[in-house]
């Protein structure tokens, strides 16, 4: 039996037993072994990968269990989250993207061990070749020399320390080699095929590189229009006459500094490129672990709004769960009682009918009370009706989030706030600070991280010298104020250690990660003159203010120490201590003492009160510094 496998035959194994003298054939059935061929195709064929048909660089492995190159292979073929196989024709959804899939390092290690195996197996292989090449070579040249006159010259390229005896020289490269050096430079290949090989020799002479192929004289010219080496019988003749001749050294001079300098400017060009492909990698990596860092911002973002949502789902459930224990208890109160009547009239109404078959002297005897009993039984029925809960509507438990459902559905990446704006309306100056009131965002999505208040005065400004004032502004800060009562959610900025009765120019900017808006329109102010204000300066009497863990009350006698008619209201002001951020407002009202609200616990703020006109005349109290208490 014969099986064909590409060129070569292998024969199946048959045993031949001997019977009795006649021969007889047992075809025994024998697995044949694996030719090393195929298994090296098959081996091969299982490190492949399946797009591009090398060996896996970096492989992954898909939900569908096949694996593939990441790049570039698996990267064109995502969309999104999604990836189809190209094996098995799947989509698969891959939660957090391509980066979220396994690498599969074992598979990385057959295939490195592979590759060290298969290039040690070339390498013998091509040792064993060059061995009976080199060993070919030596018993061609041992024929050609002298055996019993041994050359002294030295291969001019093996290992200054370790050189060997030459062999041949080159007259074409005026270089000599040992057996190992000549095989491995000529080999029987173009160009080197038709250089002449002499015994060895060192008196090398540089006009004498070789002889003419045409004309079989000594090259000693070098023409500068065909760029070759010539003779001088091929100066006279047709192909190089009248083209400019140099003499070989002069040739191999001039050639030897433009191909030196070309060098030089080749390697200094190969630096660059290193460097620009190292700078390029570092860039792709710092390009790759900035994207990591936003992915993971993204994902702590909307894991915190989810965290939220959760939060409130859970308040609204366990609120209902209150609200239906309450009304489960009221409504199974009531069924016992009604089942408490129930039984009581069913009771009553038999024992009734059984005293009416009874004697006339003994329903005399039970008559009245039983009647008795009987009305007050139909009064309790008549009681007891049925009282509905109110379960198609419950009061104050409506939830309705089309709102926020909305402003999830519009969000979006982070841009530059809007341009910010000074309500001139509404500041006013002293002698020495001015407080700006800054309107806040028009649009709800609009982030500030700070803002940036430029001012000069008119010195300054024929300076061309400006003064910055950068103030923080929280978000939470923001929406804490609009829940605390008489807040009014404005920026209040206060511009101290100015002159006086000189004229400022202010405008704001705003920032925030993604960028900074433009300069607002300039607005311009003038410091008082000393007393010129008519406000009385507000006092906050420290020893009357209170703390407790969430909230601080503030006393001061100020805002009813002045009539109604001067027109003059008065605002609490406060912000955190130690932190350069705005103020939040409350109005007082005309009253002595205020609670602020919203606080933090074992936190230290600073309070001022600001007293304030229509004509924009202002006067700052004194400082206060409270810390609330531990909750």
């Amino acid at each position: 039996m014969i099986q064909e496998f590409g060129d070569a035959f292998l024969f199946s194994p048959v045993n031949i037993v001997a019977t009795n003298g006649n021969h007889a054939f047992e075809h025994v059935r024998v697995a044949p072994e694996k030719s090393p061929v195929k298994a090296k195709m098959d081996v091969d064929c299982d490190l492949q990968c399946p797009i591009c048909l090398e060996l896996f660089s970096y492989p992954i492995i898909l939900p569908c269990s096949h694996v593939l190159c990441r790049s570039p292979c698996a990267e064109h073929l995502f969309d999104f989250n999604f990836i189809r196989c190209p094996v098995c024709r799947d989509n698969c959804y891959v939660s957090g993207g391509i980066s979220s899939l396994p690498r599969v390092i074992a598979l990385e290690n057959i295939i490195e061990r592979y590759k060290a195996d298969r290039s040690t197996r070339e390498s013998s292989e091509s040792a064993q070749e060059n061995t009976q090449d080199a060993s070919h070579l030596d018993t061609s040249i041992s024929s050609q020399s002298d055996a019993g006159n041994e050359s002294s010259i030295l291969c001019h390229l093996c290992n200054s320390v370790s050189k060997k005896k030459a062999k041949k020289s080159c007259l074409d490269c005026n270089v000599s080699y040992c057996s190992n050096c000549l095989l491995l430079t000529h080999q029987k290949k173009d160009p080197f095929n038709t250089h002449e090989l002499v015994s060895p020799r060192d008196d090398f002479n540089r006009s004498l590189t070789g002889l003419c192929s045409n004309h079989a004289e000594q090259l000693t010219l070098y023409c500068k229009d065909c760029y070759v080496p010539t003779c001088t019988a091929c100066k006279d003749s047709g192909v190089h006459k009248s083209h400019v001749m140099i003499t070989i050294d002069d040739a191999y001079t001039d050639i030897k500094a433009s191909v030196v300098k070309n060098l030089q400017k080749l390697g200094s060009s190969q630096d660059r490129v290193t460097s620009a492909l190292h700078n390029q990698r570092d860039n792709l990596k710092e390009m790759q672990q900035k994207i990591d860092r936003k992915r993971s911002e993204i994902n702590a973002q909307c894991d915190m709004l989810l965290a939220e949502i959760e939060n409130k789902r859970s308040f609204f459930l366990a609120d209902l769960e209150y609200e239906e224990r309450i009304r489960q208890n009221e409504q199974e109160e009531l069924i016992k009682v009604m089942e408490r009547i129930l039984g009581s009239s069913q009771a009553l109404h038999s024992y009734t009918s059984e005293v009416l078959n009874e004697d006339v002297s003994e329903f005399l005897e039970v008559a009245n009370p039983l009647s008795e009993k009987l009305v007050k039984a139909t009064v309790d029925c008549e009681t007891a009706q049925f009282q509905p809960a109110e379960c198609d509507v419950l009061p104050g438990k409506l939830v309705d989030f089309r709102k926020e459902k909305n402003i999830i559905r519009e969000m979006n990446y982070l841009l530059a706030p809007v341009t910010p704006s000074i309500d001139v309306t509404r500041c006013s100056r002293s002698e020495d600070t001015v407080v700006l009131v800054l309107s806040p965002p028009r649009n709800a999505h609009d982030v500030i991280n700070q803002y940036e208040i430029h001012y000069c005065s008119e010195e300054q400004k024929s300076l061309e010298i400006e003064d910055t004032l950068i103030v923080k502004n929280v978000p939470e800060d923001r929406l804490v104020g609009k829940n605390v009562p008489n807040c009014s959610g404005v920026v209040v900025v206060l511009v101290e250690n100015l002159c006086k009765s000189t004229t400022y120019y202010f405008c704001v900017s705003a920032s925030n990660q993604a960028g900074r808006s433009a300069n607002s329109e300039v607005v311009q102010c003038t410091t008082l003159l000393p007393g010129e204000s008519v406000i009385p300066v507000p006092v906050i009497v420290e020893s009357l203010c209170r703390q407790f863990a969430t909230s601080v009350q503030i006393y001061s006698s100020s805002p009813q120490d002045v009539a109604s008619e001067q027109h003059i209201s008065h605002f609490l002001l406060y912000r955190p201590l130690g932190q350069s951020r705005a103020w939040k407002t409350l109005s007082l009202y005309g009253r002595q003492d205020h609670r602020v609200f919203g606080l933090m616990a074992s936190s230290e703020y600073e309070f001022l009160i600001l007293g304030c006109n229509q004509r924009g005349e202002c006067q700052v109290s004194n400082r206060v510094i409270v810390q609330t208490e531990q909750s």
